[in-house]
């Protein structure tokens, strides 16, 4: 998770401003091998560093799963902790793709950037142990604030 991430650059807070069930588009149904139209917890969550907006994520979770969420504390608490104590089993692995767009007028509005100013966007969905797909997200970051980097290994 993020706090995981950045605890050697800042305190990371969470600002939840939506949280419940919803209908999952069908990309997001698709993604979570749901039926279209099926009830997803919705999530959208304001990501601060050292109190500068960073990351606006919009998270997607299977209901069965998503309602042990809804009386938990995510803004002190990672999502993929709550998703390993609620299912008993580890997180096993996730698809990452990571581009850069414009900020849309709600993007830029949550995380105080100009309209059109450049964010990196990372879709995230991330499977349990056993390969169940349990958490789809967009994250959106403020380009002028983070850098991603990475290690690659080759397998032969």
């Amino acid at each position: 998770g993020l706090a995981e991430t950045l605890r050697e650059h800042g305190r990371v807070t969470n600002e939840v401003r939506t949280m419940g069930p919803a209908p999952a588009p069908a990309p997001v149904a698709e993604r979570l091998h749901l039926p279209p139209g099926t009830d997803v917890l919705y999530i959208e969550r304001l990501r601060r560093l050292n109190g500068l907006p960073l990351s606006l994520d919009l998270t997607y979770v299977p209901l069965d799963i998503g309602t042990e969420l809804l009386g938990a504390d995510l803004e002190n608490t990672d999502v993929f902790r709550l998703l390993e104590a609620v299912t008993g089993q580890r997180l096993g692995h996730a698809e990452i793709t990571l581009e850069a767009v414009s900020a849309d007028t709600h993007s830029a509005a949550v995380l105080e950037a100009p309209r059109g100013a450049a964010v990196l966007m990372l879709e995230r969905l991330t499977h349990l142990a056993d390969g169940r797909p349990v958490d789809l997200e967009f994250i959106r970051f403020r380009g002028d604030r983070i850098t991603m980097s990475g290690l690659l290994h080759r397998n032969r």
